[in-house]
């Protein structure tokens, strides 16, 4: 394979990784942060007295709680900035359980600022600059750099794997961890021929997208 296919396809697989942190709950949740984008528009939505922006992140069958979450939350706000403070935060917490139920992910609570991965807060920054090729050089550098880094641990113990027992064992373990990465990255590659689909129910959905 030649450089410039590898990375063309370092690339694909790029891509796609970073398209499926999107769908890891555990590891790349952001919906759930203060300064996330589902929570980042309630601020707003709260502000103006406007929720029709808000219901795209909810399923159309939960669009009339949220609503009413909604109306309630701006009366109470109107109590003073104690009041306002409750208000706003419980009615966070009722969009965003609501959006990562219907995403079939868990809802922990609602996420100080600052926690966002960078990859994922780079991603949300393409969609509003319009420009993806930060993000793109990011990624690929991050998986170019995964695939050399294990490559040459495993290299650079291979020709002493005979050398003694404790020298075979360093190298396989090396080598496993070469291997298992590259298994995963081909797993992930394979993975962006099928077309996608949003998932038809929370069941389906677990364990594949939560942002």
């Amino acid at each position: 394979m030649t450089f410039p296919v590898l990375r063309k396809s370092l690339l694909a697989v790029a891509l796609v990784a970073a398209a499926n942190l999107a769908w890891i709950g555990t590891a790349s949740a952001h919906c759930d942060a203060v300064d996330g984008p589902v929570i980042t528009a309630a601020a707003a939505a709260l502000q103006n007295g406007d929720v029709t922006p808000l219901l795209k992140w909810v399923p159309a069958a939960d669009e009339a709680a949220i609503r009413s979450a909604f109306a309630d939350a701006r009366k109470v706000r109107k109590q003073g900035p104690d009041a306002r403070k409750v208000a706003d935060l419980h009615f966070y917490e009722a969009l965003v359980q609501v959006h990562r139920v219907s995403e079939g992910a868990p809802f922990t609570g609602i996420k100080p600022a600052g926690g966002i991965q960078p990859a994922i807060a780079a991603a949300d920054t393409a969609l509003e600059s319009g420009n993806i090729d930060p993000l793109i050089a990011e990624i690929t550098g991050a998986v170019e750099h995964g695939i050399r880094e294990r490559f040459q641990a495993a290299r650079s113990t291979r020709d002493t794997a005979d050398r003694s027992t404790d020298d075979g064992r360093e190298f396989v373990a090396a080598y496993v961890q070469y291997v298992h990465y590259l298994e995963k990255l081909h797993d992930v590659a394979a993975a962006s021929t099928a077309p996608h689909t949003a998932p038809e129910s929370p069941d389906a959905a677990a364990g594949t997208h939560a942002h």
